[in-house]
């Protein structure tokens, strides 16, 4: 049923200090780069087969186990995997339909699965969220993470969203140096966020550090601190969080800068 907006009208007009735009339709799709074979042809990189999915249960029941429990347990098992999970197999109708997108690095030589991530995607917001994750605890610290990683940002990018969030635990600090690093602006710490396994007989409330990301236009339509009224406790919380997203920003920059200096110098 549609909503009669002669009727009804917002609290408040809002978007005095960003553009607006007529109501956009909305639609974000999975869709897979094509790769090849990386690390000697030893390892490849691709959208979750269903052949693949016992593999990838058990991958997140030895790398991510602490989900357990929470809302994304199904990662930890296979017969729930179909009918959230977009599958190679089924893609044209699951690109558009499922909520969750999983990218793998398969072990040539055996078949399994030794690293993953997860995208959630809110459609009617045109958001992608960057979920989780894993390495299997065997191929830990094997570089295998970066062609993970640039697969699952280039599906990402390509989704049609225009607003990227993702968050990082709090047991360790990789991750989030991984989102500092590449330019992602930090929302803020939410303290026991996620119900978290803690071995046998065990669990507890975790903490996660949320960080976000513009795409796109997105930001064109992202309204401005000058008309938010915020009670001087989150202003001040704002404007710490300002200072430092600067220093990531401008470090980002410089950073990409230098990058691509040195490749025009490499150019033939």
């Amino acid at each position: 049923m549609k909503m009669d907006q002669r009727e009804y009208q917002p609290y408040e007009k809002m978007g005095h200090s960003c553009q607006t735009r007529e109501p956009v339709d909305k639609r974000i799709t999975w869709k897979i780069p094509t790769v090849g074979p990386f690390g000697d042809n030893l390892h490849k990189v691709g959208a979750l087969r269903r052949d693949l999915v016992e593999s990838a249960a058990e991958l997140w029941r030895k790398a991510y186990p602490e989900v357990y429990g929470s809302p994304h347990e199904f990662l930890l098992h296979p017969n729930h995997y179909e009918p959230l999970i977009a599958l190679q197999e089924t893609w044209e109708e699951d690109s558009r339909n499922k909520v969750y997108c999983m990218s793998v690095v398969e072990e040539v030589a055996t078949g399994k699965v030794i690293g993953a991530t997860l995208l959630t995607k809110f459609e009617g917001n045109l958001q992608v969220e960057l979920s989780f994750a894993a390495t299997h605890p065997d191929y830990r610290r094997r570089d295998l993470t970066d062609e993970l990683r640039r697969f699952t940002r280039i599906i990402a990018l390509n989704s049609g969203a225009e607003y990227f969030t993702t968050f990082c635990e709090t047991w360790h600090h990789i991750t989030q140096n991984w989102c500092i690093k590449g330019g992602w602006k930090i929302a803020g710490i939410f303290p026991g966020n996620f119900i978290r396994w803690n071995g046998e007989g065990e669990e507890y409330r975790g903490c996660t550090v949320h960080f976000y990301k513009f795409a796109g236009k997105g930001a064109r339509y992202s309204t401005r601190p000058e008309e938010w009224r915020l009670a001087p406790e989150v202003r001040e919380v704002w404007e710490a969080m300002e200072q430092v997203n600067q220093r990531i920003e401008d470090i980002h920059r410089a950073r990409m800068e230098k990058e691509m200096m040195r490749s025009f110098a490499l150019s033939p």
